[in-house]
């Protein structure tokens, strides 16, 4: 049964699942092999592999960074006002073990991730249609909408019903 706690209410595009810090490094240290990065190029990267699902905040991957940096499994330096990191030999040999042992989130959820992109780019042209309709200020406009918004969630939570 559809549960509005377990699935509603907006949390982003993270799919309602949170992931702790600790369950980040593996991800991160995967993540460097590719090139050094900075941080938002760390994010933005992650957004990309998951297709749109995951972006994770620089919260949770800024004090990783530090962390690793005290480690020594990663190195960074300032370039261009950005801070870059890079793996050292010790980070490397962690990746290859985290590439061996740990699946990105990606690779475990691969095609609802890729699934859930071409949702999302539904959901934000419905997001300006609705946009459109609130700037008209009609009250008849505005029930008909949440009478469409409502039916439509009624169907969608069927969904969730129907695949358990």
């Amino acid at each position: 049964m559809y549960d509005h706690n377990h699935y509603g209410g907006f949390r982003g595009w993270h799919g309602g699942h949170r992931t702790r810090r600790g369950d980040m490094k593996p991800t991160i240290l995967r993540i460097l092999q590719e090139k050094p990065m900075h941080g938002y190029e760390i994010i933005t990267k992650l957004e990309e592999k998951s297709h749109g699902m995951w972006r994770p905040s620089a919260g949770s991957i800024y004090p990783n960074l530090q962390l690793f940096e005290e480690q020594d499994l990663v190195t960074s330096k300032l370039e261009n006002g950005k801070r870059t990191y890079a793996l050292t030999d010790k980070g490397q040999e962690q990746a290859e073990k985290a590439e061996a042992e740990h699946k990105a989130r990606w690779e475990e959820n691969g095609d609802n991730f890729k699934n859930f992109k071409e949702i999302k780019f539904i959901i934000f042209e419905i997001m300006d249609i609705l946009k459109q309709l609130a700037s008209q200020n009609s009250d008849n406009t505005n029930e008909k909408v949440k009478k469409i918004l409502t039916d439509t969630k009624e169907k969608l939570a069927s969904l969730i019903d129907s695949n358990k």
